[in-house]
């Protein structure tokens, strides 16, 4: 009897936190204004030609009910299933470049690209225009943010809201091992990565890079102009903390780094986040799991980042 009860008290503890877990990431999806329900994703391939080691197709994706989201899809040149990573663009201001950072990279990317890198790891690799960039241009950033608000969304949830639903997709697939599934990304690519592991179980590794920022840390010291207004959620702060939103993440692998001289991630932030993360990783009996590095650069990729995240990867996916 004593076996029975203690057993239906801790069943009774794992229930009532799944459920505080669970009422936690819905009133974050009300913050966000990301669609009530989701769409049924589906896609179409429109061609495919090989690259310098890998397989790259070009798709259109039906991931929402507003418009379709262009996306590439590298896999090595081998049969599958492969786990997949999604690398999310960053923004750096230019719109004409979005999914194509994949393959191209950027001036503050290290070399060779995102794409032959892991390809070249056995990973398949998925990337999608966001909001705004690159063949879904044609409307500034300002006034989507403008109609999403005036309709109920953020520009950043209905981000967020592709990046989960191309999840939803990668499920149909028989080519892709979703049960080892990854996030990678720079700046805001990285504050997609953290945000979308957050709010979706289904990611089993998180790595961003020059996007671990505090909130709090940046209206404390008036730096909120130093992020693009897309990243700002109505009411956020009323109910969340940055790091109540990444401790969502553990006890699942999250690899975080940054330049020291990055002043878009400002310091303070990064140790008070730092601190709270290897606290809550500890509280759950996987420390290992949490790394994160302040190194030498600013707001960019370096090779010595590169060979951090390639090593992490290999160990945790």
């Amino acid at each position: 009897k004593s076996v029975l009860r203690n057993s239906n008290q801790i069943n009774q503890k794992i229930w009532m936190n799944w459920l505080f877990v669970k009422t936690l990431l819905m009133q974050l999806n009300d913050f966000l204004g990301a669609p009530s329900s989701r769409h049924t994703p589906s896609g179409k391939r429109l061609y495919r030609e090989k690259q310098n080691g890998f397989m790259l197709e070009y798709y259109q994706l039906y991931l929402n009910e507003l418009e379709t989201v262009p996306a590439l899809y590298a896999y090595p040149e081998k049969e599958g299933p492969f786990p997949p990573v999604l690398y999310l663009h960053s923004h750096g201001g230019d719109f004409s470049v979005g999914k194509s950072e994949l393959i191209h990279g950027a001036p503050y990317l290290a070399s060779p690209s995102f794409a032959e890198v892991l390809t070249g790891m056995g990973y398949a690799v998925w990337s999608i225009d966001a909001w705004g960039f690159e063949e879904r241009g044609g409307i500034s950033e300002s006034e989507l943010f403008k109609q999403f608000l005036l309709t109920g969304k953020t520009l950043w949830g209905m981000r967020i809201y592709d990046v989960i639903s191309l999840i939803d997709y990668l499920e149909t697939r028989e080519d892709t091992d979703t049960q080892r599934l990854a996030t990678i990304g720079l700046s805001m690519g990285g504050l997609l990565s953290w945000w979308v592991t957050a709010l979706d179980s289904r990611v089993k590794v998180c790595i961003d890079l020059a996007a671990q920022v505090d909130i709090e840390i940046l209206l404390l010291h008036r730096r909120l102009d130093h992020h693009g207004f897309y990243y700002y959620v109505p009411n956020l702060l009323t109910a969340y903390t940055t790091l109540a939103i990444q401790e969502k993440i553990a006890p699942r692998p999250r690899l975080s780094l940054v330049g020291k001289n990055d002043t878009m991630c400002l310091d303070e932030g990064v140790l008070k986040l730092r601190k709270g993360l290897d606290k809550k990783y500890q509280s759950m009996g996987s420390p290992e799991n949490f790394s994160s590095f302040s190194l030498t650069g600013g707001h960019m990729e370096t090779q010595e980042m590169r060979n951090i995240w390639k090593q992490f990867i290999r160990e945790h996916l």
